[in-house]
């Protein structure tokens, strides 16, 4: 009895002490992982994350860490596809995650899966109390934008003022209202709105020099074809 009670101790002592191991030797990958995040080697960041992850044990914070830096990573290498998947897991472990929801909307939007988008920012939203006013003002953008696809102008507008409320400064968030003008017939605000986009992003280094803000730059030289048009 005593020596099964002994093996007992012994084994549930090396339990804890293999725990530890893995949880310290998580923390160290994921430590190496944000380290080659910030060198831009996206393949070591990915690589450590991942091993992060394998080695957490029943670590739910590690875990959580390790797949938003996966995310992260997924999106700078244009993997929208799995950061997606990144995102799903993350929810799964952390429901009350405002940003997570805001990140996969923004997928979904840019899917052009605008319900679904639209449902994710507005679960964002709800949590979105920790979010910084700029992320905010981003997300408003993207939801307004939803909103104009589905054709809610008016929601659209809500969301316009919402962004410029969180970030006075927001391009997007002139942009978003000169497309609603627009889509009313208004001309003359659509052009006074982008005007002040395109000075607001010029301000801010590679606004313009993404793919999206080449369909920015596209959308203003649009509107200023058309509004010195209706002044022939």
């Amino acid at each position: 009895m005593i020596k099964w009670v002994r093996g007992v101790t012994i084994i549930a002592a090396l339990s804890v002490m293999v725990t530890g191991v893995f949880i310290l030797d998580a923390e160290e990958e994921l430590n190496q992982a944000y380290r080659a995040y910030e060198r831009r080697d996206m393949d070591q960041a990915m690589r450590h994350a991942r091993r992060a992850n394998f080695s957490s044990g029943d670590n739910k914070k590690i875990i959580r860490r390790a797949l938003k830096l996966e995310y992260a990573i997924a999106i700078r290498l244009d993997h929208h596809e799995k950061a997606m998947g990144y995102l799903d897991q993350t929810i799964l472990l952390q429901p009350a995650c405002g940003l997570c929801y805001l990140q996969r909307g923004d997928l979904e939007y840019r899917r052009e899966n605008y319900t679904a988008a639209l449902h994710d920012f507005e679960k964002g939203f709800e949590n979105a109390a920790s979010v910084k006013p700029v992320t905010k003002a981003y997300y408003y953008v993207r939801q307004g934008l939803s909103h104009l696809a589905v054709g809610d102008n008016k929601k659209a507008q809500a969301d316009s003022q919402n962004a410029l409320e969180s970030d006075p400064g927001s391009a997007l968030a002139f942009f978003l209202e000169s497309k609603i003008r627009d889509k009313d017939g208004d001309i003359e605000g659509a052009n006074g709105n982008v005007q002040e986009a395109y000075r607001l992003g010029q301000k801010k280094a590679r606004f313009f020099s993404s793919p999206e803000g080449d369909l920015w730059l596209r959308y203003y030289a649009d509107v200023l074809i058309r509004y010195k048009r209706s002044h022939r």
